[in-house]
């Protein structure tokens, strides 16, 4: 980065880290941080989930209705599935504050179809994998709890008629956007530190 660039940042270096649902983009992110605050040259690093920020059928979210059995349910796989606005300006806050580290790493589904938050992205990450392995993945980790009904035929259902309608219509063509394509099941033992190397030139270049 030239000195040009790093006036004009001004804050936190922010990555972006997009893709698929159960693509891997929250244990890629989760190894991203550990190998930027361990090693040598340790940096100081927050991280950021779109998750956080879901509607997940409160108000103000989208809705569809199921085509199988006519039920009206949330969209949570919609650019307006949640609240970019605030989420834009918490984001703006944090990575100009004071005490900004010096990256901040945000995963989600959309970031990089939604352009208020894209432009934001100093570094743009794709993480991709077969749908199979995603679908699959996805109806493991919903069987555990914690994101809504844990009945597989309900699961699978709603991939079918939301997630994966999502997916193909925002999520995968978004990658276009990415400065970098990672494999969802590759080694991020391996990958993230790559990655961190890379970031830590951007934040202190020689």
């Amino acid at each position: 980065m030239s000195e040009t660039e790093q006036v004009e940042r001004m804050g936190s270096l922010v990555v972006g880290i997009a893709g698929g649902s159960a693509s891997g983009k929250t244990t890629f992110t989760a190894a991203l941080l550990r190998a930027l605050t361990e090693g040598a040259k340790p940096l100081r690093v927050e991280a950021f989930s779109l998750d956080k920020y879901f509607y997940r059928g409160a108000p103000g979210g989208p809705l569809f209705v199921s085509p199988s059995t006519g039920e009206t349910l949330p969209d949570n796989n919609h650019p307006n599935s949640a609240d970019n606005a605030r989420l834009v300006a918490d984001l703006d806050i944090r990575r100009h504050a004071p005490d900004a580290p010096d990256v901040l790493l945000l995963d989600g589904l959309m970031l990089l179809h939604i352009p208020e938050i894209r432009e934001r992205l100093d570094l743009r990450v794709f993480i991709e994998l077969d749908a199979d392995v995603r679908a699959l993945r996805r109806l493991l980790r919903d069987m555990n709890g914690g994101r809504g009904s844990t009945d597989p035929a309900w699961i699978a259902t709603y991939y079918r008629e939301c997630a994966r309608v999502g997916h193909a219509n925002y999520v995968e063509p978004s990658r276009a956007h990415a400065d970098l394509i990672i494999r969802g099941d590759s080694d991020f033992a391996r990958t993230a530190p790559l990655l961190a190397a890379v970031i830590r030139d951007r934040v202190s270049p020689l």
